[in-house]
């Protein structure tokens, strides 16, 4: 059985604002990666994000809490199925109405521009290594560069458009990890432009490969909730 937000956090559904806030800022600490020399867990600190993002909000939390409630049981004699919805019609299609509005304003929007940035990067470099001292070469280069910061731009103001709904808090969360992958890449390869130092290019290209990593794993994960 997954864990609650509560277990992840190591508090009890009781805990304070406070006592949330600083359950997650020791957990943050804890399993930060300058910490544990890079050994972190990816999937636990994503987890642990996730968490916060409910928790930490009042509102989202009220919804967490409703939907951790126990299902009711009902006369067998007027039962269809063996318990009644957790949800009250109108709470549910409230919820359903904001995740369906979430995905298609900024999540598949995002996802698509993601793409832009990270499908041509390979082609970008091959086309580049035939000279990368060659002045039109490197002209292309810094031209995807510059569109990339820009798709960067449009994919951080989508992103803050719409507050995360709570039952796709850990949706969100790596969301916003791909985000912070592709942003550095970028900086990497501008760094790369500005002296030419292959180890920039070699790094921007790793963080790309990770935040096209963490893409799939996300879009693994919306598929469940369609």
């Amino acid at each position: 059985m997954s864990q609650t937000h509560y277990q992840v956090l190591q508090i009890p559904n009781t805990a304070t604002a406070d006592e949330i806030k600083q359950s997650y800022r020791r957990l943050a600490k804890q399993f930060h990666p300058d910490v544990n020399g890079g050994q972190a867990n990816a999937d636990l600190i994503v987890k642990i994000n996730a968490a916060y993002e409910v928790l930490g909000d009042e509102r989202k939390r009220r919804e967490y809490d409703y939907l951790l409630r126990p299902a009711v049981a009902i006369p067998r004699q007027q039962q269809s199925s063996a318990y009644i919805p957790r949800r009250p019609p109108a709470v549910a299609r409230e919820l359903d109405e904001e995740l369906i509005l979430w995905l298609n304003q900024v999540y598949q929007p995002i996802n698509r521009m993601i793409g832009w940035i990270i499908k041509p990067l390979k082609t970008q470099i091959h086309e580049l290594s035939a000279d990368p001292f060659d002045d039109e070469l490197m002209g292309r280069f810094e031209a995807y560069v510059t569109e990339c910061q820009q798709h960067l731009q449009k994919i951080e103001k989508t992103f803050h458009s719409m507050s995360n709904p709570s039952l796709l808090a850990e949706i969100a969360a790596n969301l916003y990890y791909t985000i912070n992958q592709v942003a550095d890449g970028i900086k990497e390869l501008n760094f790369y432009i500005m002296n030419y130092d292959e180890s920039y290019l070699h790094d921007g290209l790793e963080m790309f490969k990770i935040a096209a990593q963490l893409q799939r794993e996300t879009n693994k994960k919306i598929k469940s909730y369609k």
